[in-house]
């Protein structure tokens, strides 16, 4: 096993698997949106940083760290963790856990106070998973569509 951050050589094999986490939301994109927002995430590692998790050397799983949100009321910044997929052959590994317990150690060595992420509501394999990683909610998410 091995994680590392993605590089412009994972473009097929992250949007492969972005496409797959889409599927499972039951929404689409069509492949330049996907292949442009990796290649933003290669061009601004300041703003996104995209991990891979490898398995024998094939890629198995990917999640995004977006970084530069700021706190108002506290003056710190923190992460936001997005695009959380593991392909299914690979599941029931522990990669999901060792993909994300990774990013963390790296948002910590990036001084963010806080790192949050989303969940379905019913995706209680997710909830089981985050909660193990310590993350805890005590707040609902809303959103609105703008475009």
């Amino acid at each position: 096993m091995e994680i590392r951050m993605a590089t412009p050589a994972d473009q097929y094999e992250v949007c492969r698997l972005w496409t797959m986490l889409l599927s499972f939301y039951n929404k689409q994109a069509v492949p330049e949106v996907l292949q442009r927002s990796f290649r933003f995430a290669m061009e601004h590692p300041q703003k996104v940083l995209i991990f891979i998790i490898l398995i024998e050397g094939m890629v198995a799983g990917t999640a995004s760290l977006h970084l530069g949100h700021y706190s108002t009321w506290n003056g710190n910044w923190y992460g936001h963790l997005e695009d959380v997929m593991i392909s299914p052959q690979y599941r029931g590994r522990g990669l999901a856990y060792n993909l994300l317990g990774h990013i963390i150690e790296v948002a910590r060595q990036k001084d963010l106070a806080r790192v949050e992420l989303t969940a379905l509501n019913d995706n209680y394999e997710a909830h089981r998973l985050y909660e193990k990683l310590g993350f805890t909610t005590n707040s609902v998410v809303y959103e609105l569509p703008l475009k």
